[in-house]
């Protein structure tokens, strides 16, 4: 009589190793996502730190020579004029301004400078409107410097792709698009900067500042006259 010999099996089937491996990718699929997230919300909240630091860095600069905005008496046009480009085909504001101011200079000058300079912060565009850089052009000797000498604007950042400044007018207690054409310094001056990362889908971040100025009563008299 033949005994039958049942032989039991420690192994896996093929059907259980194929369902272990796709849970064992669901898992590490899992975890990758999980990472993936954290790398990327990291590195988007330090693009922000970044964007914030140079924010702060280029108003501190900009409130620094306002602060100190001078208007020599005795002058018919004011020192300060801010140009708008509010309404033009340009997506984004890049206005212009420039004024005299006596804070004192951080930048490079060449030569002896008096204690007045001249600053003027613009937004460069490409010929195709795109925004090529925020700089900052500084004349140490305003009105005494060389015909043919030229002013090299200085780069402060690539990262600023909008500018756009307002005006407080002194007698009308109304914020103005530009400045030109005027007798007195504006009775303050709001800048607006607009930053956005490298990254093509990085979503640009506005930073404002407001800063009060001293308008000549002598000259807005001397004006009125």
């Amino acid at each position: 009589m033949m005994r039958s010999v049942i032989r039991s099996s420690s192994g896996f089937t093929l059907v259980e190793t194929m369902a272990a491996m796709v849970m064992l990718m669901i898992v590490i699929g899992a975890i990758y996502g999980t990472y993936r997230a954290a790398t990327a919300s990291a590195s988007m909240a330090e693009e922000r730190a970044d964007l914030n630091q140079t924010a702060r860095i280029l108003l501190s600069q900009i409130n620094k020579d306002l602060s100190s905005a001078y208007q020599q008496p005795g002058e018919q046009a004011s020192s300060l004029e801010g140009q708008s480009t509010e309404g033009s085909r340009m997506a984004l504001q890049h206005d212009g301004l420039s004024f005299l101011t006596t804070a004192q200079s951080t930048m490079p000058v060449k030569g002896p400078a008096g204690d007045q300079r001249k600053v003027t912060y613009t937004l460069e565009t490409t010929p195709d409107g795109d925004p090529d850089g925020f700089f900052v052009s500084v004349d140490p000797r305003p009105g005494l410097s060389v015909t043919d000498e030229k002013l090299e604007p200085i780069e402060l950042s690539m990262l600023v792709v909008g500018f756009n400044c307002k005006y407080l007018d002194g007698d009308t207690d109304e914020w103005m698009d530009d400045w030109t054409e005027r007798q007195t310094l504006p009775k303050a001056v709001r800048v607006e900067l607009l930053l956005k990362a490298e990254r093509k889908d990085a979503k640009p971040i506005m930073v404002a500042s407001t800063v009060n100025l001293n308008p000549s009563e002598a000259q807005g008299e001397q004006g009125a006259q």
